[in-house]
């Protein structure tokens, strides 16, 4: 009798250690479908802005250099691929005025005339190709690490105002569009929050911040 109860435990035992080591085996910094992931960074972006013809500022099509701060969201629709957005506010201080045979005036030392605040949406997919080597090497190094590419596409209004002693030229609101490739890496020291870093030409040339599982 007391051997039966031992076998039964032992099985029980056995049954729920690889139980254990099956949910480890699937355990992955990319969660796949149903997956939600929000990131919060900082970086650096040069987004195509076009300034209307007939505004009192700039004229035509500028790209100054951009900080930005950005909200990204993502969602597993499949084993390896998420679908997402990105929501941000990009800063530039120096925009120079590039009409055709315009001098732009020195203001101190310097004779940029505009700084620029931006809000640029994006929408963007994401493929998760280290997960999928994980699983067709079968094995676990995806468990806290996520190296993935994507691509994005947006736009958004970009409003431009005159520096101190440029009141004159006025300001405008011109129209962000942006789009390319990208690749990122997320590694998550914890289960539920991570760190990203992203590079490409799209959204952003470089971003990195913290990221969260939900």
């Amino acid at each position: 009798m007391k051997k039966i109860v031992y076998c039964k435990l032992f099985a029980l035992i056995l049954v729920f250690i690889i139980g254990v080591q099956s949910n480890a085996l699937k355990a992955q910094a990319f969660g796949g479908k149903g997956s939600k992931q929000f990131l919060i960074g900082l970086g650096m972006v040069e987004y195509n802005t076009w300034y209307p013809e007939d505004g009192t500022g700039l004229k035509g099509r500028f790209s100054p250099l951009s900080g930005i701060f950005n909200f990204q969201g993502e969602f597993g629709v499949g084993q390896y691929v998420g679908i997402g957005f990105a929501l941000g506010v990009n800063y530039s201080s120096r925009v120079r005025n590039n009409w055709p045979g315009y001098v732009a005036p020195i203001y101190g030392n310097y004779k940029d005339e505009f700084w620029s605040i931006g809000i640029p949406v994006s929408v963007i997919g994401n493929f998760h190709f280290l997960q999928l080597i994980n699983d067709k090497a079968g094995k676990n190094f995806a468990e806290k690490l996520d190296v993935y590419a994507g691509l994005s596409l947006g736009a958004g209004p970009s409003f431009l105002v005159p520096r101190k002693g440029f009141k004159n030229l006025g300001g405008d609101v011109g129209v962000m569009i942006f789009g390319g490739p990208h690749v990122g890496i997320r590694f998550f020291p914890a289960d539920k929050l991570g760190i990203y870093l992203e590079a490409g030409y799209g959204k952003s040339y470089l971003n990195g911040g913290v990221c969260f599982k939900l």
